[in-house]
């Protein structure tokens, strides 16, 4: 599974009413992320969509269950949005009272200190609505030119995408704060709760 603190593959996978298996991948390293492949696969291709998922963290649209048997494979990870919603908002709020905190102890001293600004992150996220969440934050879901069946998996990367640049951005934000120690310190590419899923390689 290719996946450790440095480097993670995600792909988003749907299985279409038309027998077809769509795919985008997303690499993850630390301080970037990327959309980097899009597959469109007959569900005969079996070998080659196997290929191009090796040692990536799944994302199923649709129906999770029909996915998992059609591939057949007991080794791949998925991955669901709560989790990783949930240890965002955690951290942040964690990383806002060490803040408070640290400026109580002082606060003449500590007045003019700037509050971090970490990413108001939602409650819960349906994956199998990522165009609708895209736009109600006021961005594209997907190009105009994108094929109408590519869509969905489009959509859910260009979110996965967007949540784990705010991941980054509020990891960096922790980070650089004297006052956030031991573990709270430590960038990761992705929640623990993501990438504790599998061991690191």
């Amino acid at each position: 599974m290719t996946i450790d603190n440095y480097y993670a593959s995600i792909a988003v996978v749907e299985l279409t009413s038309d027998k077809k298996i769509l795919i985008e991948s997303i690499s993850v390293t630390k301080g970037e992320c990327v959309l980097s492949g899009a597959w469109d696969f007959s569900i005969t291709e079996r070998e080659n969509i196997s290929n191009v998922l090796s040692g990536r963290l799944l994302i199923a649209l649709g129906d999770e269950n029909k996915f998992r048997d059609f591939i057949d494979d007991s080794s791949y990870v998925y991955l669901t949005a709560k989790p990783f919603l949930d240890e965002a908002r955690i951290a942040a709020s964690d990383a806002l009272l060490a803040y408070e905190n640290f400026k109580a102890e002082n606060p003449t001293k500590r007045k003019k200190m700037v509050a971090p600004d970490f990413y108001d992150w939602p409650d819960a996220i349906d994956f199998n609505h990522s165009a609708k969440f895209m736009e109600s934050i006021g961005k594209m879901a997907t190009p105009l030119s994108t094929p109408s069946g590519f869509k969905n998996v489009l959509a859910t990367a260009r979110l996965v995408k967007h949540l784990i640049d705010m991941w980054h951005l509020d990891e960096q934000d922790r980070s650089s704060r004297k006052y956030v120690e031991g573990e709270d310190a430590e960038i990761t590419i992705l929640p623990r709760t993501w990438l504790n899923l599998v061991a690191p390689h």
